[in-house]
Formats: C-alpha cells, sequence, structure tokens
C-alpha cells in the first residue's frame, strides 16, 4: 500500500508525503524518489534509522518523526539544510547530536519532547534561525550558555527536566515571550531575567524558588505561574540594629564609584586609565532606596507585592517575594518603605 502512494507521489511531484500508523521499521526506497517533497511525515512508526539514500530529498522544509523508536538523530538530517520544522518527539532519544545539530541552521522549529536526553549540546549556537525549542520531559539538568546566540527564540519549553539553574546568558534572548521551566529543580532565577523585555508568559511553577529577582520587574509579563514553590511568607521578626562593616576593597569601590558622578574628580580620571579596576567595577549595582552604589556588600532583603496589580497580569498569582538589595542596614532602617530582611528558619 505505502509503495502505491509512494509511486503516485512520484508521477504527481508531490509536494507532500504521509506515511504514518503503518509499523514501518525501514523506509521504502522509493520514497528516495520523491524529490520534489517539501514536507514528511514519518509518525506513528517503528523507526529506527534513516537511509542515507533519504538526502535526495533536497527540498524538505518540514520533517515529522514523532512517536518512533529513535535513539540518536539521524545523521541524514545533516543534509537537509532547508528544514524549518523538525518534530522527533515520543522517540527514545539520550542526546541531540551536536554535528547534526550545528547543520540545522535553517530551522525554526525543534520539538524533541518526551525523550531521554541529558544535555542540550553547545552547538546549538549554530541555529540561528530557532525561534521554539520543545524539550520537556526529558533528563536535561543544565541550559548551556551557548543559547544566547539564538537570538531569535521566542518560546523555550524546558518543562519537567531536572534543571538547576538558568545562565545569565538567558538575558540575551531580546524576542523571548514564553518560558516555560516547571517541573525542575530551580533554587532561584537571574536578575539577568529582566532583559527579556518582550518576556510576556513565565511558568516557574514547581521548582524551589524563595524570591522572584528584582529584574522581573522590567518584564512586561501578562502570566506568571509559580505555585508549589516553597516562596518566603510574609512573617515580620525582629531585627536588630547592627552597623555597617565593610571591607577594604567595598570601601574604596565605593568611594570609586561616587567619584564617577563628578566628571573632574581626580580618583575618577585616574580609574578610566585601568581597564582592570573598570572590569571589577562594572558589577557595581544602585541601592534601590538611596541610589548609591555599592559592589559585593549588600543586605538582602524582599518584597511583598500582589502580582496581578504590580506586575500587572491577566491570571491570579498571589502576593509574591521579589528579592531586592540594600546598601546597608542604615538604609534598611530608615524611613518610609516595605523592604523586609531576609530570615531563614535555621
Amino acid at each position: 500500500m505505502a509503495d502505491t502512494s509512494l509511486l503516485s507521489a512520484v508521477r504527481g511531484k508531490s509536494k507532500s508525503v504521509t506515511l504514518c500508523n503503518k509499523s514501518l521499521k525501514q523506509i521504502p526506497l522509493l520514497l528516495c524518489k520523491v524529490t520534489t517533497a517539501k514536507q514528511l511525515t514519518l509518525k506513528n512508526n517503528k523507526l529506527k534509522e534513516l537511509p542515507y539514500e533519504l538526502e535526495s530529498l533536497k527540498d524538505l522544509e518540514f520533517l515529522n518523526l514523532g512517536n518512533n523508536e529513535f535513539e540518536t538523530l539521524p545523521h541524514v538530517l545533516g543534509c537537509f539544510s532547508g528544514i524549518e520544522t523538525l518534530h522527533i518527539f515520543n522517540n527514545q532519544l539520550n542526546e541531540l547530536n551536536g554535528e547534526v545539530i550545528a547543520r540545522l541552521f535553517n530551522c525554526r522549529l525543534l520539538n524533541a519532547n518526551n525523550n531521554k536526553i541529558l544535555a542540550i549540546p553547545p552547538e546549538i549556537r549554530a541555529m540561528k534561525a530557532l525561534k521554539i525549542l520543545c524539550v520537556e520531559r526529558n533528563m536535561i539538568s543544565v541550559i548551556p550558555k551557548e543559547i544566547l546566540s539564538c537570538t531569535e527564540v521566542t518560546e523555550l519549553h524546558l518543562g519537567n527536566n531536572r534543571i538547576t539553574e538558568l545562565p545569565r546568558e538567558l538575558g540575551y534572548l531580546k524576542s523571548l515571550k514564553k518560558l516555560l521551566i516547571y517541573k525542575n529543580e530551580l533554587t532561584e532565577i537571574p536578575d539577568e531575567i529582566g532583559h527579556c523585555q518582550a518576556l510576556e508568559v513565565l511558568d516557574v511553577s514547581c521548582n524551589n524558588i524563595t524570591m522572584f529577582p528584582e529584574g522581573i520587574y522590567h518584564c512586561k509579563l501578562t502570566e506568571l505561574h509559580c505555585d508549589e514553590n516553597p516562596l518566603l511568607e510574609h512573617l515580620p521578626v525582629l531585627s536588630q540594629n547592627i552597623n555597617d562593616v565593610y571591607y577594604l576593597k567595598e570601601l574604596c569601590a565605593r568611594m570609586l564609584l561616587k567619584s564617577f558622578k563628578d566628571r573632574n574628580s581626580v580618583l575618577r580620571k585616574a580609574a578610566t586609565l585601568r581597564p582592570d579596576v573598570l572590569n571589577i567595577l562594572k558589577d557595581a549595582r544602585k541601592c534601590i532606596l538611596c541610589e548609591r552604589s555599592y559592589l559585593y556588600s549588600w543586605l538582602e532583603c524582599v518584597n511583598f507585592v500582589d502580582a496581578k496589580e504590580v506586575l500587572k497580569l491577566s491570571n491570579k498569582a498571589g502576593k509574591i517575594p521579589i528579592r531586592v538589595c540594600l546598601c546597608s542596614y542604615e538604609c534598611f532602617h530608615s524611613d518610609n518603605h516595605d523592604y523586609y530582611a531576609v530570615s531563614y528558619p535555621t
């Protein structure tokens, strides 16, 4: 039956070929003669490999290999430089072959959900056109920093893995609109998330997050899902009035940072001649209360906000704790603020 339909496809110079639910263990070689095909659907079979002869389908743009028995990405995929959509969900993949991934530079959607993938290879940096990456329900523990090269990405579906942290480089994804990373092992979200100013949907449900970074204020979220996390609770306790004690390096850094406000400062002019000093000072932050700059020493505080009201969400997320940093106990003990010092149970 498959050969009959393929023969018709060859004669009719078909643009689309579908061979689904046929329990195929091997590809009929006649398929390799449908060189006009742009779409090929082979889902719901028992395929473990693809023949190299399939490289004759030079114009292929869409390929669905879902629900098969592939344990690795077929090498012939690297011959399909025009592939824009690749589905290989519900297989037995334990890796995304970097050599193959590096040649999918026109791929816009990669769906590898529900496999046994342990890692996303650094070669993903070659997928410059990638817009949607789906790797949910795998065994991934690390997101490589090379993801920053995929600047066109709008959606990352990373739920149900073993991810323990998000790279700071995530902030380079200026087009990112949807980040789904529920059911992982995150303990925090990097402050650089605030650079993803197109971000609309963030799902971090079922992780180990205690509070959100200050950068979340800069996102344009419409949905935030954060249930089943050990978020800090609003239970005020009495704090002691402690004097600030800084290391010499911190004192010097603050003095230099203060001098930068004065264009005629001798310290500022001297610092600009020292690239090593400027490299250290580039990590400086500003106190959210007094706006004075600091480098290494700060007081970690938290602000409890109504997420729906403050972040202007379309869904109810309740009150959430957002991390803020103050430069000193002096600022903390000043009046007219709603920040609480963080206290962890002992």
